[in-house]
């Protein structure tokens, strides 16, 4: 389906699991996310748990618009937007379920469309945070000029007073975004006094947390 949204259309699908009281989950892919590559692996591992509506990213697929962290926000919104409507015609709950990039993505989504839950998985608490990571030693010699729009990601505080329950999953070996990232992500929350729960899957990379033999018993139990 096309959804529209300022920059154009989004292109969306949604996966069914035929169960009538399964939550309908929203997901944000990596920044490299498209359904038509992706999405499969995607569906495989949230139908778990629900319903899936997954969307591609401005420039990526079948959405129209420029790739760009403002445009990704705004189908990210728009998407939302859908979810909810049709969660609430169905008498469903939401989760907002971000994966990488699509973390900050999602913890927006979730506010704007009052998500019962969140997932944020291998992600960053702001673009700042992943850039100082990446430099390490060199930061202190290195000066970086964010966008505006990444310079003002920051998850935490996006979620500040959120009533839902935030659950971070952590992949021990994750090289694209350290599971550092996920540790300081879920203290930021914390000290917003929002109800945070981090898994850590010690042997898990950035994209395999959901091939973990423990994954679907663990996060089952932490979704409310």
């Amino acid at each position: 389906m096309a959804v529209p949204y300022p920059g154009g259309t989004v292109g969306v699908t949604r996966v069914r699991t035929g169960r009538a009281d399964a939550p309908l989950i929203l997901f944000c892919g990596g920044n490299l996310f498209r359904r038509a590559v992706y999405g499969g692996n995607a569906a495989r591992k949230l139908t778990l748990f629900g319903d899936v509506l997954m969307f591609d990213y401005p420039g990526y697929g079948d959405t129209s618009g420029t790739a760009d962290y403002a445009g990704f926000h705004a189908a990210g919104e728009a998407v939302a937007a859908l979810a909810r409507r049709q969660a609430d015609a169905e008498g469903r709950r939401v989760i907002a379920w971000g994966h990488s990039l699509g973390g900050p993505v999602c913890a927006q989504a979730a506010r704007a469309m009052n998500a019962d839950a969140l997932v944020l998985e291998a992600t960053t608490p702001s673009a700042r945070a992943a850039v100082d990571d990446m430099l390490g030693w060199k930061r202190a010699f290195v000066r970086v000029r964010l966008a505006p729009a990444l310079a003002a990601i920051d998850v935490p505080a996006a979620l500040d007073g959120y009533p839902g329950k935030v659950v971070v999953l952590e992949a021990g070996r994750d090289k694209t975004l350290p599971p550092s990232l996920s540790r300081a992500l879920a203290r930021g929350l914390e000290a917003r006094s929002v109800a945070v729960e981090r898994l850590v899957f010690p042997n898990a990379d950035h994209h395999d947390i959901g091939d973990q033999p423990d994954f679907q018993a663990r996060v089952a139990a932490a979704l409310p």
